[in-house]
């Protein structure tokens, strides 16, 4: 067997043949039909065994590329003990392979016979062998010599590869070089002239490599100027007489002009008569243009400084000014000679001098090491206006080492530093304006929600009266819809306008979003069952699958999409469907509905504010177009996104993904919003304090249905005075009343020592988002009622605030 180093030896000799893996080549396809031809078999192979196989870089008879090295009869013919080669008369009889797959299964061996290639440093590579499905004896000692001397060719042609490569290596490496220098070189003939160039030298011309070369056409590209030397150096090459570093000027065929640096040397015969000239050239254009940039650069510099918009200045260590540039004329009125030989700091405004002077300290103590500090400073102008300069103090070190001075480049600023004044000013009107809508909005929020409350609650009190004659139940119904058709258009207006300020709150929680999907569905089976369209909810997720997510805005989002996928699909069905992407912390919600679609053009305005596919007045379904902006803004504050996929006539799919890490179950929040069905609140007492008398009238006739007492104040002043004269159950406070608002009235209560003082204490507001910026616990409230306002959330909202159980059948608390 080989050991473990004669192993690595001759792995590593097979590998730097570099034909492992490589495609088919017809030298080595011939030797494998040959030997097949020879020994009449069926398969012939030339088999190369690595660590893990045995791979075939020709093969005959046989259609798999490798096997297994633990199956391969070659890798047991390149053992030593073997001297060259191998032979199998029956593999079936013969314990090394009866039960190798290869002789049990395809391509069902019986016959072997390798011999082995082996590398000039006397490392086994593989075998050229023969295969065949039958049995045979032993091949003649003449022809496993044939074997052998075909194998040996095999190796031959092996070791041409390997040359060929190292020649295509260096030659990379070479045209690398070339490329890397810039060098590039040609040869010529002398007898035919006859030219042969290296790649680098098409770069260099500018040629197309596959363009053949003419003498005379690559001569006419020498500058004129240049083109009677070039001959005459190329003349006396062929003489015998060599040249170097002459400078000749090209003409490439874009017409830029290129420097070029030569050398020229001669090849001799055997009869030491010249056989061709050889060059050599190099691309000297840019440190050639470098060189007479240089020589130019002091009178460029000269006609910067006298020229230049900026001022140039040059103090020295002591700051007294040296030079100054004419263009201070322009700039302070003053002229040079009013500046030079002057401190510089006789130009600065004083209150700014200190900046300028630590800059220049900072350049000083480091040498220059430290990065030169930009500096604003004041000045006054001859004329007595005051300007701004932006310099930037620069130490000057001469070659030898020593500081000589500073220089600056002084800028003019005063148009941008008005306009930076300017735009202050203007952004300080911005936020005044941002605030002033903040207060519009709240205002709007409260003046448009509370007449709601009234309109919404009573016609609904209307429509609750058994005894309504049938025309009147038309025309309040009819009162019912409009209104909360008007409160659906006010909140989608006012929740875009808070979005747009950036004033929307996401308070993640806890929450389980197949309870939120479900229950938002469930909210539409009326709708639905109207058309005849079948609600479905597909849960994906799993199913005690809890989240830290939003729950409210969650729901306002699928409350939009799922209401329009129903208001925009006659038949059919509409499907939401819930996953969760566990690796990415993703939650994906799709709304999938078989409405009529919609095209590509009318798809890019869904998600635009004020926009509505049917914007005429004869639109089918009405609405602010608003809707899909607020959700797509909400999923994006919560740092989702959001999308539709839909096509006419096949329906349309409204998805949306959210980040949501999951959390155990059991940190879920208890459900709010249990059933008050059977709630019995006989004789509790309730304060309400609305300076609106219609909310206060409306919460009375809502509570007092169920026995509660309620007792009205029409402010903050009022409601106080009441909670000091008795005690109450729960007190109710709208949040905006005249003289003193909700939370100075519930301070004063708390704070009073009276009857109320820790009597639960409700917040009822009508603010644009439900939050209106306050923090409701913080100022003493106990919960948070909001306006418009049905009985169901008033009497559930006293229930709780009572601490009343739904389910507990003993009556209500004792109120004493």
């Amino acid at each position: 067997m080989l050991t473990s180093i004669d192993e690595a030896a001759r792995l590593r000799s097979l590998i730097s043949y570099g034909v492992l893996d490589t495609p088919g080549d017809e030298r080595f396809d011939r030797l494998t039909r040959l030997t097949a031809e020879l020994f009449d078999a069926p398969i012939a192979l030339v088999s190369l065994v690595d660590a893990d196989r045995q791979w075939f870089k020709s093969k005959f008879g046989l259609d798999a590329t490798q096997t297994p090295r633990c199956d391969a009869f070659c890798a047991h013919a390149i053992e030593p003990q073997f001297a060259g080669s191998m032979v199998v008369e029956d593999a079936t009889l013969d314990s090394r392979f009866s039960a190798n797959p290869l002789v049990t299964g395809q391509p069902k061996i019986r016959f072997y016979a390798g011999a082995v290639l082996t590398s000039p440093d006397g490392c086994n590579l593989g075998t050229l062998c023969v295969i065949d499905t039958e049995p045979r004896p032993t091949p003649s000692v003449k022809l496993l010599a044939r074997l052998k001397v075909l194998a040996s060719i095999v190796v031959d042609e092996l070791e041409l590869c390997r040359a060929l490569r190292g020649v295509e290596e260096r030659e990379r490496l070479l045209n690398l070089a070339e490329k890397t220098a810039g060098l590039g070189y040609w040869r010529m003939t002398s007898c035919d002239s006859q030219i042969t160039w290296s790649p680098e030298m098409y770069a260099i011309y500018g040629l197309d490599p596959n363009r053949p070369l003419d003498l005379s056409a690559l001569m006419a590209m020498t500058h004129p100027d240049d083109a009677r030397d070039a001959d005459a150096r190329l003349g006396r090459a062929l003489q015998g007489i060599e040249c170097t570093n002459s400078i000749t000027r090209i003409y490439r065929p874009n017409g830029d002009v290129r420097y070029l640096s030569g050398n020229l040397a001669v090849e001799r015969g055997a009869t030491n008569a010249i056989s061709a000239v050889v060059g050599t050239l190099t691309d000297v254009t840019e440190s050639r243009r470098s060189v007479e940039a240089l020589a130019a650069s002091e009178l460029q510099y000269r006609q910067l400084a006298e020229n230049a918009a900026d001022i140039i200045m040059f103090s020295d260590l002591s700051g007294v000014v040296t030079y100054v540039s004419p263009s201070i004329v322009a700039r302070t009125g003053f002229s040079p000679g009013d500046v030079e030989g002057r401190p510089a700091l006789d130009q600065i405004d004083s209150r700014d001098a200190p900046a300028i002077q630590a800059a220049v300290i900072e350049q000083i103590k480091s040498r220059g090491a430290t990065p030169p500090r930009t500096v604003e400073y004041r000045a006054k102008h001859k004329n007595g206006s005051e300007i701004w300069f932006e310099a930037t103090p620069t130490l000057v070190i001469d070659g030898s080492g020593r500081m000589t001075g500073v220089t600056d480049v002084i800028r003019d600023i005063t148009a941008r530093v008005v306009l930076e004044q300017q735009l202050r000013g203007a952004q300080e009107t911005a936020q005044a304006a941002a605030l002033v809508k903040s207060e519009f909005l709240a205002n709007m929020s409260h003046e448009l929600r509370t007449p709601l409350t009234s309109i919404i609650g009573f016609s609904g009190l209307v429509a609750a009266q058994k005894d309504l004659p049938q025309a009147a139940r038309v025309f309040i119904d009819r009162v019912s819809d409009a209104s909360q058709a008007l409160l659906c258009t006010v909140n989608d207006i006012l929740d875009f306008s808070k979005l747009e300020s950036g004033q929307v709150v996401i308070a993640s929680q806890p929450a389980s979003p197949a309870a939120v999907c479900q229950s938002s569905l469930d909210l539409f089976t009326p709708q639905a069952g109207a058309k005849d369209l079948a609600l479905e909810f597909n849960n994906q997720a799993p199913r005690d699958l809890v989240v830290n997510i939003d729950p409210d805005r969650l729901r306002q989002v699928l409350l939009n999409l799922v209401g329009n996928a129903v208001k925009f699909t006659d038949s059919g069905n509409v499907t939401l469907t819930l996953r969760y992407d566990a690796a990415r912390t993703i939650l994906r919600v799709e709304v999938k509905d078989t409405g009529a679609g919609i095209c590509d053009e009318d798809q890019v305005k869904l998600f635009q504010r004020f926009s509505q596919i049917d914007g005429s007045l004869t639109r089918k379904s009405g609405g602010t177009g608003l809707g899909l902006a607020i959700c797509k803004g909400l999923i994006e504050a919560m740092g989702g996104g959001i999308g539709v996929s839909s096509a006419v006539g096949t329906g349309s799919c409204f998805w949306f993904e959210l980040p949501a890490e999951q959390i155990e179950s059991s940190s879920i929040s208890p459900s709010r919003s249990r059933r008050v069905s059977n709630t019995d609140l006989q004789g509790t007492r309730v304060l309400v304090a609305d300076d609106h008398p219609a909310n206060r009238e409306l919460v009375r006739l809502f509570l007092s249905a169920i026995g509660v007492e309620v007792t009205h104040a029409e402010d903050g002043q009022a409601a106080i005075a009441l909670a000091d004269e008795r005690p109450f159950d729960v007190i109710l406070l709208d949040m905006r009343m005249p003289n003193i608002d909700g939370p100075a009235a519930c301070r004063a209560i708390r704070r009073g020592g009276g009857p109320n003082d820790n009597t639960p204490i409700i917040a009822f507001t009508a603010e644009a988002d439900g939050h209106g910026g306050y923090d409701y616990l913080a100022l003493g409230f106990d919960a948070v009622l909001f306006k418009p306002v049905d009985a169901t959330s008033l009497i559930l909202e006293i229930a709780r605030a009572v601490h009343f159980d739904p389910e507990d059948q003993t009556g209500a608390a004792d109120h004493g």
